[in-house]
């Protein structure tokens, strides 16, 4: 364990596990992958989502986000997750971890962030959605599906209420079979 100058044991950051531990429904995955990462959405202490994020080719090929039911919640104040605002993310992540020494999207000069966003949510708005099928936990479960800039995004009911959203490169969205985590699939 790490320790200050003092001597003193560092304050931890939460890990993925310590979040899991207090999410209402299972956390979805990527079958035959390992995350790279993870990412978490929420308002003050509800955790709202927690998302895996894989990696290969040094290029963020695919994300999992495991969105909890807002059932019996204030809706006031809790994210909401548009394919656009999915599609941006995915971009901006891809972009720091091909580019790393890239200004970041929120860097970027407010009108050409706006700009940005605008051809985003214009892709996505004339995107057709269409129904898809994954294996999720070894059954057949149907969503949707959009194409949109050369990636894909997959909606799809998932446990105990909760819904899954998918963007990746298509390669990985057309293979894709989901399972409940373990905590090997923990990065």
């Amino acid at each position: 364990m790490d320790a200050d100058e003092s001597g003193a044991p560092a304050p931890r950051s939460p890990a993925l596990a310590d979040y899991l531990a207090r999410f209402p429904c299972p956390l979805a995955a990527a079958n035959g992958s390992t995350a790279a990462g993870w990412s978490l959405q929420g308002v003050d202490t509800l955790v709202t989502a927690l998302e895996l994020v894989y990696e290969s080719d040094h290029r963020c090929q695919l994300t999992v986000k495991t969105v909890r039911s807002h059932e019996g919640l204030n809706p006031r104040g809790l994210p909401v997750n548009t394919t656009a605002d999915l599609l941006s993310n995915f971009l901006s992540r891809n972009e720091l971890v091909t580019e790393p020494g890239r200004r970041t999207f929120a860097q970027e000069h407010p009108t050409a962030r706006l700009e940005r966003y605008q051809h985003i949510q214009r892709a996505a708005d004339d995107a057709a959605r269409l129904p898809a099928t994954v294996s999720c936990d070894g059954a057949p479960t149907t969503g949707q599906r959009l194409d949109a800039l050369g990636l894909s995004v997959l909606e799809l009911p998932w446990h105990d209420g909760a819904t899954v959203l998918c963007v990746g490169v298509p390669e990985f969205i057309d293979h894709l079979a989901l399972r409940t985590a373990t905590p090997e699939d923990l990065p």
